[in-house]
């Protein structure tokens, strides 16, 4: 029992992560954090209106068989093991304000690519996925959605294809979808289909609103239906936003509530005395949330958290008594 008041002064913030990137960049403000490039002699510009709406990554003259809008390696939140994040997809919004030759033809694609940490693409592995047309010059902005099955695990998903530097439709032996889901260093938006080759032409590009798609869940769990069911989660857990959830104080004519967090998972280990009933999540404790029924947690803007699951449970207060709630399990979802 002190080691648990002793928690409660901890900053929930600071006991969780420190600051981070966003999972939707929208290049306002001259913000581009995961250093997003069309990786070109010429600079990239980001403009400050233009884009869908507001600011937009821009780059007047990319020679080259197709644009290519690179990740910055390492610096973004839209890599790491997109499984265990359980990442569902990625969309972005690009158009295209001039082609020498024309963009008839060409197909919109996402390549998701595994560099093993080197600069050199011999080692590489990719996965990627052929969408649909380009935006064609001067038609405006398009929206397009990728969707990731990142739990397949499958030797290749459909529609989905593999690749390396010598094999530009296949995967290398002995390397697989799985190997790139789990391990991707750079994401990648073709205005062509990877394995196609095209003319080298001029062509004056843009993206805007970059979204890396992971969905919130959560579960409710009481172990032995002995504790209180009390605990309800409002508002769910999102990247940069606020988890809500409600304690029934009012049953038990309690006078606070808190909410407990951990992330090293569920336990089930019955407890006597002042705090009594099942503790249902596996110490340390990262953080604790004391209020009066009602808790409104902010959730950090960090890489780290996006798809994170924590582990929580509540207790009610009545003088001289903490008694346990129910938990809830809470991934932290972009949407």
């Amino acid at each position: 029992m002190n080691a648990l008041l002793r928690t409660i002064s901890l900053p929930l913030g600071l006991a969780l992560v420190s600051a981070g990137d966003p999972v939707n960049e929208d290049f306002e403000a001259g913000s581009n954090v995961g250093l997003w490039s069309f990786n070109v002699t010429t600079p990239d510009v980001l403009e400050s209106s233009g884009g869908n709406p507001g600011g937009w990554l821009h780059n007047p003259f990319v020679s080259s068989f197709a644009p290519i809008l690179t990740s910055g390696a390492g610096r973004t939140c839209f890599v790491g093991d997109y499984r265990a994040r359980g990442v569902t997809g990625v969309s972005i919004d690009a158009q295209t304000l001039s082609a020498t030759f024309g963009a008839v033809g060409f197909e919109f694609s996402l390549l998701l690519r595994d560099t093993k940490g080197t600069p050199l693409p011999d080692d590489d592995d990719y996965a990627y996925f052929v969408g649909p047309e380009v935006p064609q010059p001067g038609a405006g902005w398009k929206h397009f959605v990728f969707a990731i099955p990142s739990a397949d695990t499958s030797a290749v998903p459909a529609g989905w294809s593999g690749g390396w530097a010598g094999d530009a439709v296949n995967f290398r032996p002995g390397v697989d979808w799985n190997d790139v889901i789990t391990n991707v260093d750079r994401v990648e938006f073709w205005w062509l289909n990877p394995s196609f080759f095209a003319i080298f032409q001029s062509w004056d590009v843009g993206a805007d609103n970059l979204v890396l798609e992971i969905p919130s869940a959560s579960a409710t769990r009481n172990g032995g239906g002995s504790n209180p069911a009390g605990y309800v989660e409002t508002a769910p857990a999102l990247f940069g936003g606020t988890w809500t959830t409600t304690v029934d104080i009012a049953t038990p004519g309690a006078f606070a509530s808190l909410v407990a967090i951990a992330t090293a998972g569920p336990t089930s280990v019955p407890l006597a005395g002042t705090l009594h009933g099942e503790l249902l999540i596996l110490p340390p404790l990262v953080a604790i949330d004391v209020a009066v029924g009602t808790h409104a947690i902010a959730i950090p803007a960090d890489c780290a958290l996006a798809g994170a699951t924590l582990y929580t449970q509540a207790a009610t207060f009545l003088p001289g008594d903490i008694a346990l709630n129910n938990a809830i399990d809470t991934t932290i979802g972009t949407f």
